[in-house]
């Protein structure tokens, strides 16, 4: 509950400068240490029995202010096991919500088998209807996010279907190609 450090968000969509700017690392603050805003949902993870880990300080504040209070954030897409070792002390019941962009996606399936080295954690995925990120969804619905977020799937079902979505299943290639991702996690 005390502040260890800062995050900046650029307002102007410049594509040559950082979304985001955070206090460089530091004794007291590492990012792949800490998670935003756990001290805030903190008793609404142990009551609700599940956390959704989104990559954004906003999402967090929006879901917040929605009433959703079992949502915090990873300092963008770096997942670690810190990470999951913290939030799995209140629930083991994690529910990941990145973007749905590239690097969200990217994010997510760098986070499965973080988690596999994780005990006590059943991961899952959250899918954001029309791919946005979840304080554009809340801004628009917070129903919606409500009703999203207990929709999880689970991750290596996440991996799964989205493998599928991306490869040609139907040659041998792209079975191989879906095998060889998903025999990695498992």
């Amino acid at each position: 509950g005390r502040v260890v450090g800062f995050t900046a968000r650029l307002l102007a969509d410049d594509p040559n400068a950082p979304k985001y700017i955070n206090t460089p690392a530091t004794p007291l603050y590492d990012k792949s240490r800490h998670v935003f805003g756990l001290h805030l949902a903190k008793e609404a993870i142990r009551k609700n029995k599940y956390s959704v880990l989104t990559e954004g300080n906003l999402d967090v504040i929006q879901s917040h202010q929605a009433g959703v209070r079992q949502v915090v954030a990873t300092a963008g897409t770096a997942l670690t096991e810190p990470n999951l070792k913290a939030l799995s002390r209140l629930a083991g019941d994690i529910r990941l919500c990145f973007d749905a962009d590239k690097a969200g996606l990217a994010a997510t399936e760098r986070a499965i088998p973080i988690a596999g080295k994780v005990g006590g954690i059943q991961l899952s995925v959250v899918n954001i209807p029309q791919g946005k990120d979840p304080d554009e969804l809340i801004k628009q619905d917070a129903d919606v996010w409500r009703e999203t977020i207990e929709q999880p799937t689970y991750a290596v079902d996440w991996l799964i279907q989205h493998y599928t979505s991306v490869l040609d299943v139907t040659t041998a290639l792209g079975k191989r190609e879906l095998s060889d991702v998903v025999l990695r996690v498992i």
